[in-house]
C-alpha cells in the first residue's frame, strides 16, 4: 500500500507532465492556430476601416511565404509573457526543447537532408531552401513550431524577469 506522501509525489508528477504537455501544445500548435485567427481578424479590421481587401495569398505569403515566421514569433513572445505573468510555471522554459531535438534529429536523419552539405541543410531548415510552394514542408513543420516555442520560453522568462515572486505565486509554481 502507498503512503500518502508516495501518492501525493505521484499525483504531483503527473501534474507536472500535464502541464508541461498544455504548454508545449499552446508553444507548437497554439501559436499556429492563433496566428491563422489572429491574421484572419487583422485583415477583416483592415477591410472594415478602409474597405481594403487582402487576398488569401497574401495571407498565406504572411503566415508562411517567408523563413522567417514574424507573426508566430510576436504571438509566442506575447503569449508566453502574459501567460509567465499568470502562470508561472517553470516548464514555460523549456518547452523549446523537444521540438530543439525534432530539429536535431531531422538534420542529421531525414533522407532528403542527410546527403546536402551543411550550409544547403542550413539553408533547408533556416533559409530558402525548402517552401511550402515547391512542395517541401520541413520548415512549416519543424522549424516553424521551434521558432515559436522558443519565443514562447523566451517571453515566459521575460516574464519572470519582469516582477519580483511573491509567496503566493512561489507556492503555486511547478
Amino acid at each position: 500500500m502507498k503512503s500518502s506522501f508516495e501518492t501525493l509525489h505521484h499525483r504531483s508528477k503527473a501534474k507536472s507532465v500535464l502541464v508541461f504537455a498544455t504548454h508545449q501544445f499552446a508553444a507548437t500548435i497554439g501559436i499556429l492556430l492563433l496566428a491563422n485567427l489572429a491574421t484572419g481578424l487583422a485583415f477583416d479590421v483592415i477591410r472594415l476601416f478602409s474597405g481594403r481587401v487582402y487576398s488569401i495569398g497574401y495571407s498565406y505569403w504572411i503566415l508562411s511565404g517567408t523563413p522567417y515566421f514574424p507573426v508566430q514569433i510576436a504571438l509566442g513572445l506575447v503569449l508566453g509573457w502574459i501567460l509567465g505573468r499568470w502562470l508561472r510555471h517553470r516548464s514555460m522554459l523549456w518547452v523549446w526543447v523537444l521540438p530543439a531535438l525534432a530539429l536535431g534529429l531531422a538534420f542529421v536523419a531525414l533522407p532528403q537532408v542527410s546527403s546536402l552539405t551543411l550550409q544547403a541543410r542550413l539553408s533547408h531548415f533556416f533559409g530558402w531552401g525548402c517552401r511550402p510552394e515547391n512542395h517541401c514542408s520541413d520548415q512549416l513543420g519543424i522549424t516553424l513550431p521551434l521558432y515559436s516555442a522558443i519565443s514562447y520560453s523566451f517571453g515566459a522568462l521575460l516574464a519572470r524577469m519582469s516582477r519580483p515572486t511573491s509567496h503566493l505565486a512561489r507556492g503555486m509554481a511547478d
